[in-house]
């Protein structure tokens, strides 16, 4: 017989280690998630923030992005060349630029406009391909694509377009592009697409451009510098007798939507800050209940010779590998997802991201996370249980627990002797460890506040989103590519089956100047019939337009980003397209969120159509249908282009109210996904909170629950006094998590109105989300308890009766 002993390498207090480690994995699993939980959502975060202020700035400067856009009156490549002589100038080009429709096969119309280039190999503007060239040759097209601006086409396509004039061609699509000037969450922008001036000509179209493009000599990051060269671009085109109708500067160093991106994620980074607070609860919840109930044990260590410091090294050394666990979890997790997300963002901008990568900083802050705050939360408790005396650890009595006096149980008797006493137990058995109770309720609500906080923030935007919806209702908007009498449309589109009311709307571009004669701002300005049905302004100060009144504006709120005391009667200095600078003056306000951030105005119809020299015409047409569901807007829209077209009207779109709000929320759709995944992870970190808390109860009351079974409790009837425990717990919080929600809803909205449009957006209170977080409140207390309860009950009388 072989009576050899295996010999034992590790000593006897860190085999207890690995041993409590190894045999409790469902404590194990919930303190390494707890901690995992905070040190992935930081890590995404930071990763994220991390790579995207590094990688998009640098991928827009490699495109050789423009510094000034000019449009103007048709000019020539000898001109443009003549103008790359200017001290300052690097490089100067031309293009043209056409408004189209175009279409594939038997599909709907749809709007792009039609960009022609002498050569697409040195360019200003590089595109970066995503599918098959970046290069056409004559008779071929590539187009712009992201994630908000999409067309369907792909490479290898056969597209039919229609110019201006009417006329009708084809061309192959060769391949699919980013762009990124012109990669902005705007509703009336298109995609654009590329040809060659050698196709350009084929069409009959000539070789004249009608914008410019240029870039400053040096790296493009002095606003100064542009702003004097762009003025001597001016100067330059008037003197040669062309018009200057639009000029926009961008420096090359900075993605025009890097503050507003990084403003999001800095958002989501509060909520992983967040997040992080709650993990930490978690942690000091579980180590404290831990402690608890191994304080035996340690008055058994005690008493066979072990040191305090030997104690708590061994304890420290637990949390340690907990910690340890927790981040070869999160640190690759963190990073994946990190990455993941600037890859979504830079996707949304048409940035190319520099490749996958680990942060450093993200994985510094995941460290002294997972650790410092696990040791930190865990010392207090061990270092009060190495402290107690071996006779009260060995005897399990607890000095800081106080039973509940007996006039107080005499309370509870007599106002509740009609409850079940199952039901009455649970009640006490909720509120018994008070400070295990607190830290828990503090987690959920905090999770719930954040997740009711997330729907309002959405139903909040949604509602500020059909706010400026209002400002291009219709159920079909026709554009027309010159105007035409407004009498003789209005007959023609109420011929139409399916058409109720027409409604002509005109406007014209500017620029504001200030006294000094500078640029201020563009200004679009939109001139709707003074009776029009379509239009209802949410007014932050001032009055609507009076009848017949001249050179009077109602301003959007976005004038604040430049005149912040601008009042009603306000005087601004307005320089339409191709004319004098005059005085106009600011009657009214109205709120709007302009993601492109230019400034729009109204103006009465009749004065503006005059100053353009066009009255009683109008190239815009706003119908309004006989039925308004979405189906029927798009089969109206079909309807009205045939119609059109048959007519030889020159259209240049028919779009259906469903999807300018279709177009014009995807941007925000996608925040609202970012801010739902982080819901998502605030309501795992409570689950996880509520799980431990429900464990650990049913763990200290295993004894009570024997004494239960043996007095003839039943299974159900202890698995109903735990569940009911965590119904009241996940109630409490579901309660007062609607309050919290308040607060949290508003920041959210300040944050996100600041990013998007310098203000704050008010906060819309929506049930949707106190419905759907008391859904989950019950299903994670279900859940979260009846793991435990029927582990609990599984076990003999005699195990539970001599569990210490």
């Amino acid at each position: 017989m072989n009576n050899q002993v295996k010999p034992n390498f590790l000593r006897p207090r860190w085999r207890k280690v690995f041993t409590d480690l190894w045999d409790d994995k469902t404590r194990t699993g919930l303190v390494v998630a707890s901690i995992a939980a905070g040190a992935f959502a930081i890590g995404m975060i930071i990763s994220s923030y991390m790579i995207l202020a590094t990688d998009i700035n640098p991928s827009y400067a490699a495109v050789n992005p423009p510094n000034i856009e000019i449009w103007t009156d048709p000019f020539d490549q000898d001109l443009a060349q003549s103008l790359e002589k200017i001290p300052g100038i690097e490089k100067v080009q031309g293009r043209r630029l056409l408004e189209i429709r175009a279409r594939r096969g038997a599909e709907n119309w749809q709007s792009l406009t039609l960009v022609s280039v002498s050569s697409f190999r040195d360019q200003i503007n590089q595109l970066t391909p995503i599918e098959g060239s970046a290069f056409p040759d004559k008779n071929e097209v590539i187009v712009s694509q992201d994630l908000i601006h999409s067309t369907g086409f792909h490479a290898g396509d056969w597209i039919e377009i229609e110019l201006p004039d009417g006329s009708t061609q084809h061309l192959t699509v060769v391949g699919l592009v980013t762009d990124q000037t012109a990669s902005k969450p705007d509703i009336n922008s298109a995609n654009n697409a590329f040809i060659s001036m050698d196709t350009l000509s084929s069409f009959g179209e000539g070789d004249q451009y009608n914008q410019l493009y240029a870039t400053v000599a040096g790296d493009g990051s002095s606003i100064k510098q542009i702003r004097i060269v762009a003025s001597e671009l001016e100067d330059k085109l008037k003197e040669s007798g062309r018009a200057v109708y639009l000029t926009k500067k961008y420096l090359s160093n900075e993605h025009p939507m890097t503050d507003m991106i990084l403003a999001i994620i800095g958002l989501l980074g509060a909520l992983g800050g967040l997040i992080t607070l709650l993990s930490s609860s978690l942690i000091v919840n579980t180590l404290n209940a831990l402690l608890t109930q191994q304080l035996r044990q340690i008055g058994i260590m005690k008493l066979v010779g072990a040191r305090s410091f030997q104690i708590m090294g061994m304890y420290l050394t637990l949390i340690l590998t907990y910690s340890l666990i927790a981040l070869a979890l999160s640190v690759p997790l963190g990073a994946f997802a990190g990455y993941g997300l600037a890859w979504l963002v830079g996707s949304l901008l048409g940035a190319v991201m520099g490749g996958f990568r680990f942060i450093p900083i993200a994985i510094v802050a995941q460290i002294l996370i997972a650790i410092l705050i696990p040791l930190g939360a865990g010392f207090f408790p061990v270092n009060s249980g190495v402290k107690t005396h071996v006779q009260q650890a060995i005897s399990n009595s607890r000095p800081n627990e106080k039973s509940s006096g007996k006039k107080t149980s005499n309370f509870n008797a007599r106002w509740f002797s009609w409850i079940p006493r199952p039901v009455l137990l649970s009640f006490r058995n909720t509120f018994r460890k008070r400070g295990r109770l607190l830290l828990t309720i503090f987690t959920l609500t905090v999770s719930g506040s954040v997740f009711i906080a997330v729907f309002n923030v959405r139903d909040s935007m949604d509602k500020v989103m059909s706010q400026v919806m209002m400002h291009f209702m219709g159920d079909v908007t026709v554009t027309f590519r010159q105007p035409y009498k407004i009498s003789t449309m209005k007959q023609n589109f109420l011929s139409i089956p399916g058409v109720r009311e027409v409604e002509a709307w005109g406007g014209t571009s500017g620029e504001i100047w200030d006294q000094n004669d500078d640029v201020v701002s563009d200004l679009s300005i939109v001139a709707p019939p003074q009776d029009t049905k379509l239009l209802t302004p949410e007014y932050v100060a001032g009055r609507w337009l009076l009848p017949g009144e001249k050179k009077a504006l109602v301003v959007s709120d976005t004038i604040y980003d430049y005149y912040p005391k601008l009042r009603p009667g306000d005087s601004l200095l307005i320089k339409l397209a191709g004319q004098k600078v005059e005085e106009w003056k600011a009657v009214g306000i109205f709120h709007f969120i302009n993601l492109s951030g230019d400034i729009i105005a109204y103006g009465d119809f009749e004065y503006v159509t005059d100053k353009i020299h066009l009255p009683d015409q109008a190239a815009s047409y706003r119908i309004t249908s006989t039925t308004h569901d979405t189906n029927f807007q798009r089969i109206l829209a079909r309807r009205i282009d045939n119609y059109l077209r048959d007519g030889n009207f020159l259209v240049q779109n028919v779009k259906s109210g469903y999807l300018i709000r279709e177009s014009s929320t995807q941007a925000i759709n996608i925040l609202v996904i970012f801010l739902l995944i982080m819901a998502a992870l605030t309501a795992f970190v409570g689950s996880i909170g509520l799980t431990g808390t429900m464990s650990i109860n049913v763990l200290e009351r295993t004894r009570e629950i024997g004494v239960m079974r043996t007095i003839g409790a039943v299974d159900t009837v202890i698995m109903q006094s735990v569940i009911i425990e965590g119904l009241v717990i996940g109630l409490i919080t579901w309660g007062l998590a609607i309050g919290l929600s308040f607060p949290i809803s508003t920041m959210l909205l300040k944050i996100i109105g600041e990013a998007i449009s310098g203000s704050a957006i008010a906060l819309n209170y929506t049930p949707l989300g106190i419905l759907l977080w008391l859904a989950v409140v019950i299903v994670l207390s279900v859940f979260a308890s009846i793991m435990p309860a029927w582990n609990a009950a599984q076990l003999t009388i005699n195990e539970v009766l001599a569990y210490e």
